[in-house]
């Protein structure tokens, strides 16, 4: 079977959660024997138009320069015809992991049977990137990307989601039978344990003495990292000792260190910026806690996983996926409701609890292994690719 991967974002760099599934959807297609191509768009107007992903795999990139709103539409429309009236017979099925790529080749023609993926919606991303300066140009845009992706996801064969969540939200927003849609959650990849000496030295080199709270969150509203900094707040009483830190970027990153400066808990709290995977499993395996404060869509939360992976227990607000994955494990925690009284609460639980690390580290890495690994999600994604095609 030859199979065509089309996606928005490029597997040539791991950006985010998008990035790694596109990369893990790659190997494990190819694992499986197909012969594969992957078509995206260029990640920037410098990237070259083909790039070599190693194992027989060639990333084509159509003409993007990054343009927004219609116009980034027609372009990618434009070069998705030439590219189509050149490669159109080479492919007998495609797998699609984000709306926009797809929607340039079906208006080109490709009317292939298709599994798509879908991970969240991009019209309610792009409502809660602009939730700041919402206008009519931005409510219209909203709409029209709703009207885009209702027509990508009821024109598939079958699509794929990463929660029941997900399967839900296509049904009550897009009124897809959810028969046709499977479930593979997400996966993670299991790092090395970090021992009591290495984890010792790690806290010690990066000044870590008391309790340290950490999270990975790009900076905007929907993620609420202010709800993080009102807890550092309400929190910093009961645990004089207690350090948050917050690894990411965004635009909200000044008025979070303006919060945090007003708040009395600058010197708690430590914005990390952009790091580096590695040192970001490192700094995780070497803190306490992590925090996933979501105000909204957290279509499943990969991130969850990941922590947990770490040996780190989760608190987490009940939006979206949350209630489905942090809820899993035991040693997580849910709060209440989506405010920074019911994050602390929930922090103070975690925090007063008196497992110890080595054993709470163990039975987290045993569940993500259970349930979140790549196996089982690489099993049920070749096996609703191999539906689309009887």
């Amino acid at each position: 079977m030859r199979v065509l991967l089309v996606a928005d974002v490029s597997a040539e760099t791991v950006h985010g959660g998008a990035e790694r599934m596109l990369v893990n959807h790659v190997r494990a297609i190819r694992a499986a024997g197909y012969e594969l191509t992957l078509l995206t768009r260029q990640p920037h107007p410098d990237a070259a138009e083909r790039y070599d992903l190693g194992d027989g795999v060639v990333e084509h990139r159509l003409s993007f320069d990054g343009t927004r709103g219609m116009a980034g539409l027609r372009q990618l429309a434009r070069g998705a015809k030439a590219w189509w009236r050149h490669y159109r017979d080479r492919f007998d099925v495609v797998v699609a992991e984000q709306p926009f790529t797809i929607w340039a080749l079906q208006r080109a023609g490709c009317g292939l049977p298709r599994l798509q993926v879908c991970h969240s919606f991009a019209h309610e991303e792009y409502a809660t990137r602009h939730g700041l300066d919402w206008s009519m140009r931005h409510r219209l845009t909203a709409t029209a990307m709703r009207r885009l992706e209702r027509r990508v996801y009821r024109t598939a064969s079958s699509m794929l989601v990463l929660s029941r969540y997900m399967q839900q939200r296509l049904e009550s927003t897009f009124d897809i039978d959810r028969g046709r849609v499977a479930i593979a959650p997400g996966a993670v990849q299991m790092p090395s344990p970090m021992h009591a000496e290495a984890r010792r030295d790690a806290r010690m080199a990066l000044g870590w003495e008391g309790p340290v709270v950490i999270t990975l969150r790009n900076l905007v509203p929907r993620t609420g990292v202010d709800m993080l900094v009102q807890s550092a707040a309400m929190l910093r009483y009961d645990f004089p000792g207690l350090r948050w830190c917050i690894v990411g970027t965004g635009p909200l990153m000044p008025s979070l260190q303006v919060l945090a400066t007003d708040l009395g808990v600058a010197n708690r709290i430590e914005f990390a910026g952009y790091l580096e995977e590695e040192e970001v499993v490192w700094r995780m395996q070497a803190a306490d806690l992590f925090m996933l404060p979501t105000r909204s869509l957290e279509g499943f939360g990969l991130v969850t996983p990941e922590a947990n992976a770490c040996g780190l227990p989760v608190v987490a607000t009940p939006v979206g996926a949350n209630p489905e994955v942090v809820a899993s494990s035991p040693y997580n925690r849910l709060a209440a409701d989506i405010s920074p009284e019911a994050m602390a609460e929930a922090t103070t639980d975690l925090l007063c609890n008196e497992v110890q690390h080595a054993a709470r580290q163990e039975g987290l890495r045993r569940h993500v292994a259970e349930h979140f690994g790549w196996a089982s999600h690489d099993e049920a994604l070749i096996r609703q690719l191999k539906s689309v095609l009887r």
